[in-house]
């Protein structure tokens, strides 16, 4: 995500109106035309205000969906996580894989402080906004970075993925998730981009070194937390060293 026009003030009225009369909202199918058509943060963070209740009741199952659907258990033998690991999510949202993994953990989104007064994350993630194209950290300071359904909802993925790769330590991990489309379509105001597995490969290009691979059915965490298993597109889920 970008810098441009957010302004706090209006997305914290935004977060209390949506808080409020939510279920109202949703009744009417407001809640599907603002995501649908509104500014990229207001439409994101419509999401996250409904997302954030129902994670708070279903941690287990979004733990299911990382190992099922997201290999999170190859991920940690791959990439080698332990306790004193330094692991940054990038684009981390309030359901960030952090709650799932050990480490020393870090979150950026540009949406922080509006989260962080919808869900109070466990005391051992330290979250701040930022935006993953201008990641506030020191050169190579991280061992892993993921980012997980995010690239296609940054402005600039170039910029990201180069800031990822600097905050990168020498033979760090990078964990890349993000659904891939069999062509170009025209998507919403959270999703500015769409990208082909072919995209995702010359996104990368020779930065990285391909460490695991796999393709899952893109089915999203709130969709399996609702019993909804049904799925139209792939997810690619990939681990790269620096």
């Amino acid at each position: 995500m970008t810098k441009t026009k957010m302004n706090y003030g209006i997305l914290l009225i935004v977060k209390n109106i949506l808080t409020i009369f939510g279920p109202l909202l949703k009744g009417l199918g407001l809640n599907r035309f603002i995501f649908r058509y509104g500014n990229k943060y207001i439409a994101e963070l419509a999401f996250q205000i409904e997302w954030a209740r129902e994670f708070k009741k279903n941690k287990h199952k979004v733990q299911e969906y990382w190992q099922k659907y997201r290999y999170l258990n190859k991920i940690k033998t791959v990439c080698k996580i332990q306790k004193n690991t330094k692991i940054l999510d990038v684009g981390c949202g309030i359901s960030t894989v952090l709650h799932f993994i050990d480490g020393e953990k870090y979150g950026i989104d540009p949406l922080a402080d509006v989260y962080k007064k919808l869900y109070k994350y466990p005391k051992e993630i330290h979250v701040q906004k930022a935006f993953g194209e201008n990641i506030p950290f020191p050169d190579e300071y991280f061992d892993i970075v993921f980012c997980s359904n995010v690239i296609d909802h940054v402005t600039d993925p170039v910029k990201t993925i180069d800031e990822i790769k600097r905050v990168l330590k020498t033979s760090g991990y990078f964990v890349l998730t993000v659904e891939i489309f069999r062509e170009k379509v025209k998507r919403n105001p959270a999703h500015p981009h769409c990208f082909t597995k072919k995209d995702i490969y010359s996104l990368l290009k020779s930065k990285f070194k391909i460490k695991f691979e796999e393709e899952s059915p893109w089915i999203g965490l709130k969709n399996y937390t609702n019993n909804c298993t049904k799925f139209y597109n792939k997810e690619l889920i990939i681990v790269l060293q620096k």
